[in-house]
C-alpha cells in the first residue's frame, strides 16, 4: 500500500493521550475512526504501511503468522448513513462487519464486539484521577482517601463479570444475519 497524502491532510486529530508520540498531539485518524476514535502518530504509517490502529487491525484485519492465517476480515470497514440495523431496527449510520457485507449501526456493532461499559464504577475522588492513575502504588492512597479501597473492590468486580461476559457472548461478534 502507498502512502496517500491526501489522506493524510484530511483526517488530522488530535490525541491528548500520545501528545508527545503524536507531534504535539496532532496525528492521523485511523481509517476505522468513527469505530474506534484512535489517532495514529504521524510516524505509524512508516513503521505499518496501513492507517488501522493495532485494535481494529488485530479486531477486523488480516494478519498471520509463520505463513500461517489466524484471521482474514477487511480491515478498514465501510460506514453508510441511514442504514436499517436489524438488531435495533433504527434507520442510523451503519458500519459494515468485518467478515461479511452485512451492515449493522454503530452503537449495535460497539456493543456486539466490544461488549457493554454500563455499570462501570467512577472514580469516587475525580480531581486526583490522573495523579492516583499515574502512582497507584503509594500508600497514601489507603490512608488519606478510605473510598479508594471500596472503588478498587468495585472496579475488580466489575472487570471480572465483564470478562466473564464477553467469553460466554462470543458468538455476538459474528454478523446476526449470516453468523460469519
Amino acid at each position: 500500500m502507498a502512502r496517500d497524502m491526501e489522506y493524510e491532510n484530511n483526517n488530522i486529530g488530535y490525541d491528548h493521550y500520545n501528545h508527545q508520540d503524536a507531534g504535539g498531539g496532532r496525528g492521523i485518524k485511523c481509517k476505522n475512526y468513527e469505530l474506534c476514535e484512535a489517532v495514529l502518530p504521524k510516524w505509524w504509517f512508516a513503521c505499518k504501511e496501513r492507517y488501522l490502529c493495532t485494535t481494529c487491525h488485530m479486531m477486523f484485519g488480516t494478519w498471520d503468522f509463520q505463513g500461517q492465517k489466524y484471521k482474514t476480515g477487511k480491515g478498514v470497514l465501510e460506514i453508510s448513513d441511514d442504514r436499517e440495523c436489524p438488531i435495533c431496527l433504527e434507520i442510523k449510520r451503519g458500519i459494515s462487519q468485518p467478515n461479511c457485507e452485512h451492515t449493522l449501526c454503530i452503537e449495535c456493532f460497539k456493543r456486539c464486539h466490544y461488549g457493554d461499559d454500563s455499570g462501570e464504577p467512577s472514580f469516587p475522588y475525580p480531581d486526583i484521577e490522573d495523579e492516583y492513575d499515574d502512582d497507584q502504588e503509594n500508600p497514601k492512597w489507603e490512608n488519606d482517601y478510605p473510598l479508594i479501597k471500596i472503588y478498587n473492590e468495585e472496579w475488580n468486580k466489575w472487570e471480572d463479570e465483564k470478562e466473564r461476559k464477553y467469553d460466554n457472548e462470543n458468538h455476538l461478534r459474528k454478523c446476526p444475519l449470516c453468523r460469519k
